[in-house]
C-alpha cells in the first residue's frame, strides 16, 4: 500500500461524519428498523453500502466525468427510486401492526433480504451527490494517480464496513425506541412516524439528488 496509516486514518474518520450526516439512506434505515425491527435493516444497510462502494470505485479511477455526463439517467433513477420510497411510506403509513411474532418476522425478513438489499442500492445509487463527495474527498488525502489496486481496495473495505456500521448503530436506536411501546395502537403510530421518514428520504432524493 502507498497510503499511510495516517492518512488512511484521517479518511476513516471523514467517511464516518460523512455516512452518518442524515440523509436517504439514514432516512430510511430508521424507518425500517422502526417497524420492522433493527436486524431488518441490515440488508438495506448491505445495499446502501455497495452503492457507496461503487461510487467509491468511480472517484478513485477517475471515471467521475463519464459519470457525471449520464445526467439523464441519473434523473431516472433518481425518479424511480424516490417513487418507490414514497410507495413504501405509504404502506407503512396504512399497515396496522399485528401482534408480534418472532418466527414469523425472520421468515419474513429472509424473505425481503433481496429487496431490501436492492432497495438500499437503488437509494445510495439515486444520490449522484455520492460520487462528489469521494471525488471532492480523495485528492485531499491522497495523491490519486499514486493509488494502486490494493490502497483502492482498503478504502473500499473502509466505506463498505463504516457504511453498514453506521446505519446499524441507526437501525439499533430506531428499534430500540419501537421495542418501547407495548400496544398496537402505539406501534401504529410508531409506524407513520417511520413511513414520515421514508417520505423524507424519497423527498430528500428529489430536492438534493
Amino acid at each position: 500500500m502507498t497510503i499511510t496509516s495516517l492518512q488512511l486514518l484521517t479518511f476513516i474518520i471523514a467517511v464516518f461524519v460523512f455516512i452518518m450526516t442524515p440523509g436517504p439512506g439514514v432516512f430510511a434505515t430508521i424507518a425500517k428498523a422502526m417497524t420492522q425491527g433493527a436486524w431488518s435493516a441490515l440488508p438495506l444497510a448491505i445495499g446502501l453500502a455497495a452503492g457507496d462502494t461503487i461510487y467509491m470505485v468511480f472517484s478513485a479511477y477517475g471515471l467521475s466525468a463519464l459519470a457525471t455526463n449520464f445526467n439523464t439517467a441519473f434523473t431516472v433513477i433518481k425518479v424511480v427510486g424516490a417513487a418507490y420510497l414514497f410507495y413504501l411510506a405509504y404502506k407503512m403509513w396504512t399497515t396496522v401492526p399485528p401482534k408480534i411474532n418472532t418466527a414469523d418476522v425472520l421468515v419474513k425478513q429472509k424473505n425481503q433480504g433481496a429487496k431490501s438489499i436492492l432497495s438500499g442500492f437503488l437509494i445510495s445509487i439515486s444520490n449522484p451527490k455520492v460520487i462528489l463527495f469521494y471525488v471532492s474527498l480523495l485528492p485531499s488525502f491522497f495523491p490519486i494517480t499514486e493509488l494502486n489496486a490494493l490502497d483502492i481496495t482498503a478504502l473500499c473495505a473502509v466505506i463498505f464496513i463504516w457504511a453498514i456500521i453506521c446505519m446499524m448503530i441507526y437501525a439499533f436506536m430506531a428499534s430500540y425506541a419501537q421495542k418501547q411501546l407495548k400496544s398496537s395502537t402505539a406501534r401504529q403510530r410508531f409506524n407513520r412516524v417511520g413511513a414520515s421518514f421514508m417520505g423524507l428520504a424519497g423527498a430528500w432524493l428529489v430536492a438534493k439528488g
